[in-house]
């Protein structure tokens, strides 16, 4: 899974350098913001959006989870900016949901590797 780089020099980002960077579309990103998955995004003096850093880690979130087809319901918040704490406490429970999506697909897995087993050595199946 390939993440995307946030610029590290940079303190602000339009729309369009996030949509460059990230690869979404506006619309994405205004639903994602509606959602509130990437809490507040800060407007300039022509009432623009300008994302953070923050918002576009939490971007990164939104595009693992929808690469992974984890619900994105686990992102929302209030939108305010979390504690330590709680952050971790999220990370944990992002990881916990992961976990239980890998043992899933390791499952699956060999649910599969025992069927072209079988089938192998069976041909007339």
């Amino acid at each position: 899974m390939q993440l995307f780089t946030i610029p590290a020099d940079q303190t602000a980002f339009s729309t369009k350098e996030v949509v460059a960077i990230t690869k979404m579309t506006k619309d994405a990103l205004r639903y994602y913001e509606q959602q509130r998955l990437i809490g507040p995004v800060p407007r300039d003096h022509n009432n623009y959006r300008q994302y953070s850093h923050q918002n576009l880690e939490r971007l990164q979130f939104v595009a693992t989870f929808r690469q992974l087809g984890l619900d994105l319901k686990l992102l929302s918040g209030d939108g305010r900016i979390p504690s330590r704490e709680q952050r971790i406490k999220e990370l944990r429970s992002y990881r916990t949901t992961v976990q239980e999506q890998i043992a899933h697909l390791q499952a699956t897995d060999q649910f599969l590797a025992h069927k072209i087993a079988y089938f192998k050595a069976s041909p007339d199946h």
